[in-house]
C-alpha cells in the first residue's frame, strides 16, 4: 500500500540513534530510523572509521540534500545511507593519520636456542652434546655420553691422563652432569663448569661461572671445593646452589653444611640459609631464605616471588636465549609472583605475564623483545 510523502525530521532520528528512544518518531521516521540503525551496525568496526565521525559527515550532507522518503522506500533509504557512510569512510581514510603499526606484534617467541651444550676439552677441542645416547671417545681414552635421561656421564679408566674439561651451557639451555666422584651438578643457562675428568689428591675442586646446583657425593677424605669468582665453598657432602651471574654471589644451602666466602671472611651455613657476597664491597652477609626461589630452575620450574619485572626478564632472557628491553623504568620495577612449570617456548610465559598483570605487553622481533604498557 502506498502512503503519502512525509517530511522526515532527521534531528529526531539522530537523537533516537543516540539514546534509543523512538517514542517521538512518526511511522516514516521509525522506518528511516530502522534502516539507519541497520547501516550503523554494519559500519561499526573501528578498523574502518569512527562511527561518530561518519555520522557527523552524514548529517552535514543530509542538511544540504533535504531528503524526503516514502514509507515503502525503506531499502532505498538504506542504500542512500550506505553511500553516504561509505563516502564518510573514504574521507576519514584519506584525512586520518593512523598510528604506525607496532612491528613484531604478531611474532611469537618460539625460537629454539641459537646454540647447544658443548664440552671444551683440555686440548681446546669442542664436542657437541646434541642427542641422547650419543657417546664420544676423547683423545685421552675418556668416554663421554649423554644418556637417555639427558645426563652427561664420564667413563674414565685408572690409567687415563687427567685433564680439565669445561662444560659450556649457552643461553636457552640447561645441563646435568655426573662428575668423576659421583657428584651431580645441574647448570643453568649461560653457565660454565670447569672440572677434572677424575679427582686425585686431598680436594675435589671445580670452578663455576653463572649458576649451578650441586649434590656432592660424601667423601670425608676429599673435601669438595667450588670456586665461584671471589667466593670458595667447601663441603663434604651436601646440596646447595651457587649463583654468580651478577655482582652479588649467592650461596644457598638446601641440605648439609658448608662454609663459604673468602680467606678470612667465611660464613658457615645451615639448611635454609644463604650467604650473599658483594664483589665490589667485599662484604658478606647471611640471611634466611625460601630455598625454592633459588633452586626451582633445577626442577624445571619458573618461580618468582614478588620479584621485579626487570629481574624476571633478565632471567627469562638467559633461559630462552632472548634479549629484553624496557624503556619504562617504573614498568621494570613492577612486582609480581610467577609459579609455573617451565614450558618449551617463551611465548607461553609471556602470555601468562600479560594475563597476570593486565597491562604488560611484548613486541617481538627475532630474538629481541620490547616490554611496554598496554
Amino acid at each position: 500500500m502506498n502512503t503519502p510523502d512525509q517530511d522526515i525530521n532527521w534531528d529526531k532520528i539522530l537523537s533516537a540513534l543516540a539514546d534509543g528512544d523512538t517514542s517521538q518518531l512518526t511511522d516514516a521516521e521509525k522506518s528511516a530510523y530502522l534502516a539507519a540503525l541497520e547501516m550503523k551496525q554494519l559500519t561499526k568496526s573501528a578498523e574502518r572509521f569512527p562511527t561518530e565521525e561518519g555520522w557527523q559527515r552524514f548529517a552535514a550532507d543530509r542538511e544540504q540534500r533535504s531528503l524526503k522518503v516514502r514509507w515503502r522506500n525503506r531499502l532505498a533509504v538504506a542504500a542512500t545511507l550506505l553511500v553516504l557512510l561509505g563516502a564518510a569512510g573514504t574521507w576519514w581514510a584519506l584525512h586520518q593519520t593512523k598510528p604506525s603499526a607496532k612491528p613484531g606484534m604478531l611474532a611469537k617467541a618460539t625460537l629454539p636456542p641459537s646454540s647447544g651444550v658443548q664440552i671444551k676439552m683440555g686440548n681446546g677441542q669442542f664436542i657437541s652434546l646434541d642427542s641422547a645416547g650419543k657417546t664420544t671417545q676423547l683423545a685421552n681414552g675418556t668416554t663421554v655420553q649423554l644418556n637417555k635421561a639427558n645426563v652427561i656421564q664420564y667413563s674414565v679408566s685408572s690409567t687415563v691422563t687427567i685433564q680439565l674439561d669445561t662444560l659450556v651451557v649457552p643461553n636457552g639451555n640447561k645441563a646435568h652432569i655426573v662428575l668423576g666422584d659421583g657428584s651431580h651438578v645441574w647448570l643453568n643457562a649461560g653457565s660454565q663448569l670447569v672440572y677434572p675428568t677424575a679427582f686425585n689428591g686431598k680436594t675435589r675442586q671445580v670452578y663455576i661461572t653463572g649458576e649451578a646446583f650441586f649434590e656432592v657425593a660424601p667423601n670425608a677424605q676429599q673435601v669438595f671445593e667450588v670456586a665461584a669468582g671471589a667466593v670458595n665453598v667447601n663441603v663434604l657432602g651436601t646440596s646447595f646452589n651457587i649463583n654468580n651471574y651478577n655482582t652479588t654471589i649467592q650461596t644457598t644451602l638446601v641440605t648439609g653444611k658448608v662454609s663459604t666466602g673468602t680467606a678470612g671472611n667465611t660464613l658457615v651455613l645451615t639448611p635454609g640459609q644463604q650467604a650473599q657476597y658483594n664483589s665490589h664491597t667485599h662484604q658478606q652477609q647471611r640471611i634466611n631464605v625460601d630455598t625454592r626461589i633459588y633452586t626451582a630452575w633445577k626442577d624445571g620450574d619458573l618461580y618468582f616471588e614478588e620479584a621485579g619485572l626487570g629481574q624476571i626478564m633478565e632471567s627469562l632472557g638467559r633461559s630462552y636465549d632472548y634479549t629484553f628491553t624496557c624503556k619504562d623504568a617504573t614498568l621494570a620495577q613492577l612486582q609480581l609472583t610467577l609459579d609455573m612449570r617451565q614450558p618449551t617456548n617463551l611465548q607461553q610465559v609471556l602470555d601468562q605475564i600479560s594475563r597476570i598483570t593486565g597491562t604488560v605487553q611484548f613486541r617481538i622481533e627475532g630474538r629481541n623483545i620490547e616490554v611496554f604498557r598496554k
